[in-house]
């Protein structure tokens, strides 16, 4: 083992691909690579993935990355999407696919249980709202569904707890992908009881809970040469992909948010403590016993947009989407969109809210339905930040991430709504750089929390030329949920 190696290999175990980069000290990006992975959806509501194919492109991507260093990384430290679960035996292969983020087949369990007095103690306990992604609800759907799997499985874990395994040989999960289940209190650092009784399982089916920091040293022989690094490589357990974007961008400050728009999207701020949100709108989730991520998560980004190309423009791609969509004006003549495809997370919380146009008139051209979209999906992010404002502290800036920030026009729309300045820099892969920052932290190199990213962001200020339209379309937008909450109920189902 040696600590002085030139770099840590950042490790983030994505949706769509596990990406490793190579970090210094300083953390600049001397070398990456990405390895993609597929998602099935054998039925409606169902969001799955093969946990096999997963570990090879972790093991690919981490040896790519070490051939191209040309030597042993200092450690491995390991980011990972959140919320997803599978059943496996007491030899760590699983029994049932990998349930992602995504899947919404524990709705029902996830609806009788939201508001009612348990379901109220068990997010003010957790900071996981109850929704159908949480893996309190996807244990519950395999109780009642698969019941001779749910007997016969010995631990319910995640990915990332599954690469652990066989590496280590012990079912480990870190504070923060713990805190992201719906079952782990985030201020006592251990599973919660009342929740483990709604779920039907007792602690010991499920990993055993550890510090983002610890550093794990005795890897299995076989997977360290898969990997290519000596069997005595320290690995770091890590962390969620949502809480490492916050370090990975430099977002640690009081007032600094942090903003990416993926396929979904979220944004979040830093805080010292839990928050504490009586409308159940926001996440709280563990980084450190000092440092926690506030914020929320909409499930319609660029997604968003390719389900509207696929549908409609089959011959545009997404950069023509873009920029037909901002051909129309600002506010898209009056015309909204509610963009509920995959139902919604913050702030509503409903996996059976639909999407919607309205105030469609003979003006309105595929450009105005293009634009409402964008901005309907800019406003969904605003009133999560408004919640945000309300339980944490007023936003001061906005660090941008993700497939969007390839259009400043975006962002440009972004600035203007929120009235904040936007800062992009260029580094994408801020999950990985997080993770790796972490742990040259652990190892005593550097300063995580004073991290800045390298270069020098480019800044988005505010305009308010259209200020007062945005602010008059998103006071109606805010409406229309509500509004169309008992529509939707009674297409529910068509």
């Amino acid at each position: 083992m040696t600590t002085n190696a030139p770099y840590i290999l950042g490790v983030d175990i994505g949706t769509g691909s596990a990406k490793s980069v190579a970090v210094t000290p300083a953390g600049h990006i001397t070398a990456a690579h990405r390895q993609t992975y597929p998602t099935q959806h054998p039925q409606p509501g169902y969001s799955e993935q093969d946990p096999e194919q997963i570990i090879a492109a972790i093991i690919i991507t981490i040896r790519k990355t070490v051939e191209e260093m040309n030597a042993a990384p200092a450690a491995i430290s390991l980011s990972c999407a959140m919320h997803s679960l599978m059943a496996v035996d007491g030899n760590g292969t699983p029994l049932t696919p990998l349930m992602t983020w995504a899947d919404n087949r524990s709705e029902a369990f996830a609806a009788a249980l939201k508001n009612s007095p348990a379901g109220k103690q068990i997010y003010a306990a957790t900071g996981t709202p109850v929704h159908p992604m949480s893996p309190l609800c996807k244990v519950q759907w395999l109780r009642e569904h698969e019941p001779e799997v749910f007997k016969k499985a010995a631990c319910f874990i995640g990915i990332k707890e599954l690469f652990l395994f066989r590496c280590f040989h012990e079912f480990i999960i870190d504070h923060s992908l713990a805190s992201a289940t719906g079952m782990f209190d985030i201020r006592q650092l251990d599973w919660h009881a009342a929740a483990l009784d709604v779920a039907g399982i007792t602690d010991d089916r499920l990993p055993i809970p550890v510090e983002t920091t610890r550093l794990l040293i005795g890897m299995d022989e076989a997977m360290a040469e898969a990997m290519g690094v000596p069997p005595d490589t320290l690995i770091m357990a890590g962390s969620s992909d949502g809480c490492l974007a916050q370090l990975g961008s430099g977002a640690v400050e009081p007032g600094h948010a942090a903003l990416t728009i993926g396929t979904s999207g979220a944004i979040r701020m830093m805080t010292r403590q839990p928050a504490e949100d009586p409308q159940s709108r926001l996440f709280s989730y563990a980084l450190t016993p000092e440092h926690y991520v506030c914020g929320g998560a909409i499930n319609n980004g660029g997604g968003a947009l390719q389900w509207f190309s696929k549908a409609f423009l089959p011959w545009s791609d997404y950069n023509n989407f873009l920029k037909t969509a901002f051909t129309a004006p600002p506010g898209a003549e009056g015309l909204l969109c509610l963009p509920y495809l995959l139902g919604e997370r913050a702030p509503v919380w409903d996996s059976e809210a639909r999407g919607a146009y309205i105030g469609i008139g003979q003006q309105h051209t595929s450009a105005h339905f293009q634009r409402a979209l964008i901005e309907g999906i800019c406003f969904g992010l605003y009133s999560v930040a408004e919640a945000l404002e309300s339980v944490v502290t007023p936003v001061k800036e906005v660090t941008v991430s993700g497939g969007f920030t390839a259009s400043p026009l975006w962002i440009q729309l972004l600035a203007d709504i929120f009235q904040k300045p936007m800062l992009l820099h260029q580094e994408e892969d801020a999950s990985a750089l997080g993770a790796a920052m972490l742990a040259w932290h652990a190892l005593g190199k550097t300063d995580a929390w004073r991290f800045n990213p390298v270069g020098t962001a480019r800044v988005f200020e505010p305009e308010n030329t259209h200020r007062s339209l945005y602010m008059r379309n998103y006071k109606a937008y805010s409406l229309l949920y509500h509004q169309l909450k008992d529509v939707m109920e009674v297409l529910k189902g068509a």
